[in-house]
């Protein structure tokens, strides 16, 4: 499972990861039936359609 998942993450996911920064990937035991196609499009996916969080201080003003 795991060299696979990293495969995947590596071909199609790779694009949305920024150097210096740490990423953990949470596999669930459906990966073990999924095909490698399937895996690698359902991580595309997510990586895709993730919300962008905003840290304090992003540069927007304050309400206070």
């Amino acid at each position: 499972m795991r060299r696979r998942l990293k495969e995947a993450v590596r071909l199609h996911a790779g694009f949305a990861m920024q150097p210096g920064h740490d990423y953990v990937v949470v596999a669930r035991r459906d990966v073990l039936d999924a095909s490698f196609q399937e895996l690698a499009a359902e991580l595309k996916s997510r990586v895709e359609t993730r919300p962008k969080h905003r840290r304090p201080g992003d540069g927007r003003p304050r309400n206070l």
